[in-house]
């Protein structure tokens, strides 16, 4: 099998295609449903100001900031833990080679859960910081990356940090064809959030109130949300399977 970004989106697709039964279950239960909760219980971000070089409008959004995440910062650092233990419980499903059920999956992924939470988090550091700085970077280290949570769930004997390396290692020269799968995959994502976005802060303005529609448009970017993670993940495997069985 050639190496591009197509094929890596096509094998995610048939490998979609055949554990969907328990990859819904549990995406539905750990990566949509927290998400879409806190989407409901928390008030929105405070938008940037519109003149972003004045100073004072600047420092009162970074006050506005600050104070948001006071008050709902809780419910999104909680989604996000148990998003972390869906995709472990997810990742045990598609590679573990005892063929784990989804409740043996679970109390697999309880007991590992430190090492899947930390290859997560030292992850999302370059990641967020290269999406913040040019989207293509950070894809770029995603693409890097990607194999690690696919080598902690086949190798329970490595810890996060030799599961990183190993991941770097299987990726060198490659990283160009996965990173094209992640932008297939984010503008996707990108092209249907971006007017959902937009509804749901104009249904949170003033005199568009309609708790019903605001609950649909809300449940709609958390399931996209939710389905690219679940595409990035299945990348993942499919690549750590490939390169596995080459002897990489």
């Amino acid at each position: 099998m050639t190496l591009t970004f197509a094929a890596l989106l096509a094998s995610a697709a048939r490998s979609l295609r055949r554990n969907v039964e328990p990859l819904l279950t549990v995406a539905a239960t750990f990566l949509f449903l927290p998400g879409f909760a806190a989407l409901l219980l928390c008030d929105p971000l405070p938008a940037l100001p519109p003149a972003p070089r004045d100073e004072a409008a600047m420092q009162g959004w970074i006050v506005a900031v600050t104070n948001w995440a006071q008050g709902n910062g809780f419910w999104y650092v909680g989604a996000d833990l148990v998003a972390i233990f869906g995709t472990a419980v997810l990742a045990l499903l598609l590679l573990d080679t005892r063929r784990p059920t989804v409740a043996e999956a679970l109390r697999h992924a309880a007991r590992r859960l430190w090492a899947f939470l930390l290859v997560s988090m030292i992850i999302a550091i370059p990641v967020g910081l290269g999406l913040w700085l040019f989207v293509l970077p950070g894809l770029y280290v995603q693409a890097r990356l990607i194999a690690a949570i696919p080598i902690l769930a086949r190798r329970p004997d490595l810890g996060a940090g030799q599961a990183l390396r190993v991941s770097l290692a299987m990726t060198r020269g490659h990283g160009w064809a996965i990173t094209g799968a992640l932008v297939t995959l984010f503008l996707a994502q990108w092209i249907v959030v971006v007017p959902l976005m937009s509804g749901d802060e104009w249904l949170r303005g003033p005199g568009h109130d309609n708790p019903l529609l605001l609950a649909l448009v809300d449940a709609a970017i958390t399931a996209v949300g939710a389905f690219y993670a679940v595409a990035v993940l299945l990348v993942g495997t499919v690549f750590y399977r490939l390169r596995a069985s080459s002897g990489t």
